[in-house]
């Protein structure tokens, strides 16, 4: 039902509440799995003397980004059958703002959600850690590798909702097996192109500096040779776009 001719943030927010409390159970499982296994993990290396107690931001990207993983890949549960499928295509919202309420879940909704468990997490692990002399560290959401970790998490989170929004059936399976699959094409692309201009990146201004005795900086130059820059361009900057523009029209394509 996509002939709704205005945008409504109101709807927006109606169907990020309902769509929360559907999938609530199931988030907290998730997320429970993650907790579980850092609390096993730091006990016993609580029992040998490790560190891992002092590196919360490591435990906090690393949660973020694999429990946000699983909940971006089951995005859009009400598509896994074909019942539910009729039920939610014809919900009185457009596509579009079924598409920016699961975004908005699986990004903005999350990272809140996530944040504040992970703090009365760090909280009590500092309070069991601290009688038994270990060093606890609270997690600083400015760190760089926090930051990283979250720009990371945006782009590949776009792969794993188009991946929810595209297969029916066990959607996260699918996505990582698509993007292995894309990732092996993509490493042989890369060795051909590489191959092919071996003979020009060995007789380009690149390593002149083996003829002039010049201080050159080969790996600065590198860095910013078209032939790097551009894969990165798209990888930080067009990466995210086209697949929630991908999530979009796989939307829009079942409403028809």
């Amino acid at each position: 039902m996509d002939n709704i001719q205005s945008f409504s943030i109101k709807r927006i927010l109606l169907l990020m509440q309902k769509t929360a409390y559907e999938n609530a159970k199931l988030v907290l499982i998730g997320l429970a799995t993650v907790f579980g296994f850092f609390s096993v993990f730091l006990f016993f290396n609580g029992l040998n003397d490790g560190d891992a107690w002092g590196k919360m931001h490591t435990f906090y990207v690393v949660g973020f980004i694999v429990s946000g993983f699983f909940i971006s890949g089951m995005a859009f549960t009400n598509l896994r059958t074909k019942e539910k499928t009729m039920s939610y295509l014809t919900l009185p919202a457009s596509s579009l703002e079924k598409f920016i309420s699961e975004l908005l879940l699986t990004t903005v909704g999350f990272a809140v959600i996530y944040t504040v468990i992970f703090y009365i997490y760090n909280f009590a692990v500092y309070l069991i850690g601290t009688p038994f002399n270990l060093e606890v560290n609270f997690i600083d959401l400015s760190d760089h590798w926090v930051i990283e970790g979250f720009m990371y998490y945006v782009i590949l989170q776009s792969i794993f909702l188009a991946g929810a929004a595209t297969f029916r059936k066990a959607p996260l399976f699918f996505t990582i097996f698509t993007v292995f699959i894309a990732g092996i094409v993509i490493m042989i692309f890369v060795m051909i192109i590489s191959l092919g201009f071996k003979e020009y990146l060995e007789s380009s201004d690149i390593v002149n500096f083996q003829f002039d005795g010049s201080d050159y900086d080969i790996e600065a130059d590198i860095e910013n040779h078209f032939l790097v820059r551009f894969p990165k361009f798209m990888f930080y900057y067009l990466t995210a776009p086209i697949f929630w523009l991908v999530t979009y029209l796989k939307l829009k394509e079942k409403e028809v």
